[in-house]
């Protein structure tokens, strides 16, 4: 069946690659039959080839419409099917901009500028609203103003402790998490969008200056930034429930003002810049089971301080400058990435272990999909519950055969917050964390 590691890697995805044939493929393989060993492996061969998309996903960069007000050093958040650009600024003179503007994979919407005008500003979504924390150029700014798409309104927060631009922001259990910026800060800040207060958590261990941010099961992984001329290479995780920072893998390639980005349990570094003068095309894709990093082809054009997204796992590069901010492109890049080994099992082995595994995506607006696997053939229940221990729902209660599963819950009739999903099987019983933000 492969390691925690790989499985996490080949999310289940049967139903759109395989034809929608079924959820799981059942394991027929059980110990000392020889003719059950074959069948599966049998079944297993021609799903392969009557179905060669489970093992391949079109893939590359595709060219897509015009940003309004080209721009760099701008940000972006994600909330449903729309893309919100916020901020910037204009080419050659830097000038901060207070630019505000959706895309929906249709037409761009102009929607009401921010209250400050400001460019290298981080920002996050919280409960489907937007905070646009810091920036600002040449000088930084510790302001933060909340904008709510519902009602096209800005409103004015509590701000930062220190003036910061460059800085990224993440988002674990509701609290956005701040970190890096002005060239060389290492400051890590929370914000509690409940309670309006920001507090000091402990430092980045080294400077990050137009680093990137993304979180991934629980934690911040923080990539690269410094300053021009001295671009870092390093990665660390930061988790927020220990207030501890761990070092992992070195990217290959030394860079800032470059974006990260999730797609199915990878992390994608792509563009950047080593000087002011100049831009990479650089495409890094990296593993954060296995802690390791692979080269992947270049994107098209070669990028720094742009915006990114990531909306239904494809991943965008939208506006930014070729040139450290001389000239201004308002151009947007779609980029699919490569996919290989996506929704079949390909192992005959019977599994060894009981497993729950952390759902996907997490945090999830209104679905993820949940794995399990069952070593041995018993009654099987998956059931969600509230922070008060009530249940909401129940995903799975059935005979499962040995095997590894999975099954999509959807919050859509939900609030937002903090649930426990539950696996109980025979004598194992495993509970996990997960967030639905709406």
């Amino acid at each position: 069946m492969g390691t925690k590691g790989e499985r996490e890697s080949r999310r289940d995805s049967s139903t759109s690659k395989v034809g929608g044939l079924m959820r799981h493929i059942p394991w027929f393989c059980h110990s000392g039959r020889l003719s059950g060993l074959m069948t599966c492996c049998l079944i297993l061969l021609s799903l392969v080839l009557i179905h060669p998309d489970a093992y391949a996903q079109s893939e590359g960069w595709v060219k897509k419409t015009t940003l309004p007000t080209p721009r760099g050093a701008l940000s972006a958040c994600v909330i449903g099917q729309k893309i919100y650009t916020i901020g910037g600024t204009t080419a050659s003179s830097w000038t901060d901009l207070a630019a505000n503007e959706v895309y929906d994979l249709n037409p761009w919407a102009v929607k009401l500028p921010m209250p400050t005008p400001r460019g290298w500003l981080s920002s996050a979504v919280v409960n489907d609203t937007i905070y646009a924390i810091g920036g600002g150029f040449p000088t930084a700014t510790k302001k933060v103003e909340a904008y709510n798409p519902v009602t096209n309104t800005w409103t004015a927060k509590a701000d930062l402790h220190s003036e910061r631009r460059a800085a990224q922001a993440g988002v674990v259990d509701g609290i956005i998490y701040n970190i890096g910026g002005n060239q060389s800060s290492q400051e890590c800040e929370a914000y509690d969008p409940v309670t309006n207060t920001w507090s000091s958590k402990k430092p980045r261990p080294e400077s990050g200056g137009d680093l990137a941010v993304t979180v991934y099961n629980g934690l911040v992984y923080t990539f690269g930034g410094g300053y021009f001329g001295t671009a870092q290479k390093n990665v660390y995780a930061y988790d927020p429930h220990t207030d501890s920072w761990e070092k992992k893998a070195d990217m290959p390639t030394a860079r800032l003002a470059f974006q990260t980005y999730l797609v199915d349990s990878m992390i994608y570094a792509i563009g950047g810049t080593q000087t002011q003068t100049g831009a990479l095309k650089t495409v890094e894709e990296y593993n954060p089971v296995s802690n390791t990093w692979k080269t992947l082809e270049d994107m098209p054009v070669a990028l720094a301080w742009f915006a990114g997204a990531v909306l239904n796992n494809k991943i965008y590069v939208i506006s930014g400058s070729p040139d450290g901010g001389n000239t201004g492109t308002g151009d947007i890049w779609e980029y699919t990435p490569p996919k290989t080994s996506v929704g079949v099992e390909t192992s005959c082995e019977l599994p060894e272990h009981f497993a729950l595994e952390q759902n996907y995506p997490n945090p999830f607006n209104p679905t993820t999909d949940i794995q399990y696997t069952i070593v041995n053939r018993q009654l099987t229940n998956v059931k969600v519950y509230d922070l008060l221990g009530r249940e909401v729902a129940t995903l799975v209660n059935e005979v499962k055969e040995p095997g590894t599963y999975t099954v999509e819950f959807n919050g859509s009739n939900l609030a937002s917050g903090l649930y426990l999903y539950r696996l109980t099987a025979g004598r194992f019983v495993e509970t996990r964390k997960m967030i639905l933000v709406r």
